[in-house]
């Protein structure tokens, strides 16, 4: 498979904390899956066809390299999360919680009502305390206002103000997706395309905003995968229309590939259940990397 004319390029998480007081950490996305994915068989016995064994998710190309695609931005520490209001208006605070908090400690933080009560039972058990709680009060989060009319506009999107921000080569931007495959049950993140290679000051791209699915408080454990962050590059693109004859389309494919490809069109069950997945990898599949 002829590979892209690209030389390696370099992403760069540029951290402005010291190191043992970091709030979040990237890494490979292909260093992480999610639990049920790695319990999950490639075959299951049961299917719809009794002669054969069903594959699941985990045998599909094309879900493998989602999953190693870019970097994930994990928190280092424990957040907590709080859902409420202040008056009639809906607020959403996030808080890093040091790594000692005891139970008791933590209770006391579950059981606040209001966002002052909140900022008292917290007073001592957030990590970075005076930076984050300042920077909570001016990026906490954005009024459900912003987007009145979507099936998101009964709550307020909390936000987090990453601790590192991100640098790539010019002509490079980078998308921030939510890892939906890691199936958090507290939060989905929005997502966006940031051009990391000009905007990339301190207080611009290493913002990263949540929709709470949930209508209480909850915590955020150390290590959940909060954003995708996949880096590319920006070339220019034009789109046309083709309508091709089954003739024309065997013409698209290799020699060697025509056998394959009858016996996809004819329906006929493959010889080897993993014969389309080396075909693809061998015919179309192109390496990717992010070290």
């Amino acid at each position: 498979m002829e590979q892209c004319p690209i030389k390696e390029m370099e992403i760069k998480f540029q951290c402005v904390m010291d190191t043992e007081n970091r709030l979040f950490e990237p890494v490979p996305a292909r260093q992480v899956k999610p639990e049920w994915y790695k319990k999950l068989p490639t075959l299951l016995p049961n299917g719809p066809r009794k002669d054969l064994e069903t594959e699941t998710i985990k045998k599909c190309p094309a879900m493998h390299d989602w999953l190693s695609m870019g970097y994930l931005i994990r928190n280092r520490h424990s957040v907590f999360v709080f859902i409420g209001h202040d008056g009639n208006e809906p607020v959403s605070i996030s808080l890093p919680l040091k790594d000692d908090i005891t139970p008791e400690e933590l209770k006391k933080i579950k059981e606040s009502k209001t966002p002052e009560q909140l900022m008292a039972h917290s007073k001592g058990m957030i990590l970075a305390e005076n930076e984050w709680l300042e920077g909570s009060q001016k990026y906490g989060g954005h009024p459900a206002v912003q987007v009145k009319g979507s099936s998101w506009d009964d709550k307020m999107c909390f936000k987090f103000k990453m601790d590192f921000l991100i640098e790539t080569p010019k002509g490079t931007s980078c998308y921030y997706l939510d890892p939906f495959l890691f199936d958090n049950p507290y939060f989905q993140t929005w997502q966006g395309v940031i051009d990391t290679d000009n905007f990339n000051q301190l207080t611009t791209n290493n913002m990263l905003i949540f929709y709470p699915k949930v209508d209480n408080s909850f915590i955020i454990p150390k290590g959940t995968p909060l954003v995708q962050i996949v880096p590319f590059v920006r070339y220019p693109w034009k789109h046309t229309v083709e309508f091709l004859s089954r003739e024309e389309l065997h013409e698209k494919f290799k020699e060697d590939f025509q056998g394959d490809l009858k016996k996809m069109n004819d329906r006929q069950p493959l010889d080897d259940r993993n014969e389309f997945k080396q075909v693809y990898r061998k015919n179309w599949a192109s390496k990717k990397e992010f070290k």
